[in-house]
């Protein structure tokens, strides 16, 4: 059932947008282990005129939201035997920050649960969020979604000194776009 207010996903709009940005990496498409690892030595190798505690910053977010896309979304592209994640990743270079932006799509039904996680994370300081990453990784295995995407998220927020931000679009059928963004200051 469709809600009648909600917009749906516009992805020119969204191109349009993401290529009016100074980019270091733009990517959509299936993720792999190989190709993280292509990109995080692309990465790097951007970031070496950068300073150093800033380079160490981005790519570490980096690889926590990558990472996210790759366990979590439900987007799969399936080639031979191969059922690989499919994800957006990009970086946008400004002047006074770095901006990491990842998206993937997410079934509708886990809307409130991403959204209160990203709120809660938001809602906290350095030394709480310490302390929520340390609850999270020492709760009952269960639900793993809940225990592994929470801790990346916590990760991110922590590392870049910012909190998240997050926008979900809904598409039609049982899937939303889930968008996270993470700016770390020069």
């Amino acid at each position: 059932m469709e809600n009648s207010g909600t917009k749906e996903f516009n992805f020119f709009e969204y191109h349009t947008q993401i290529s009016r940005e100074n980019i270091l990496l733009s990517y959509k498409g299936p993720l792999t282990d190989i190709l993280l690892a292509e990109f995080s030595r692309d990465i790097r190798k951007k970031l070496q005129a950068e300073d150093s505690k800033t380079g160490k910053k981005v790519f570490a977010i980096f690889m926590e939201l990558a990472q996210n896309v790759l366990f979590y979304s439900k987007e799969e592209n399936h080639f031979g035997s191969n059922r690989d994640k499919v994800g957006t990743l990009v970086i946008i270079q400004n002047e006074p920050y770095y901006q990491l932006i990842t998206g993937n799509l997410v079934f509708k039904k886990d809307i409130p649960f991403l959204q209160e996680k990203c709120e809660v994370i938001n809602s906290l300081d350095r030394d709480a969020l310490r302390e929520y990453k340390r609850q999270l990784r020492n709760a009952p295995k269960g639900e793993e979604e809940s225990r592994g995407a929470g801790i990346g998220l916590v990760q991110a927020a922590l590392t870049s000194d910012n909190p998240l931000g997050y926008q979900i679009q809904e598409l039609s059928g049982n899937f939303a776009f889930f968008v996270v963004t993470v700016t770390v200051e020069k």
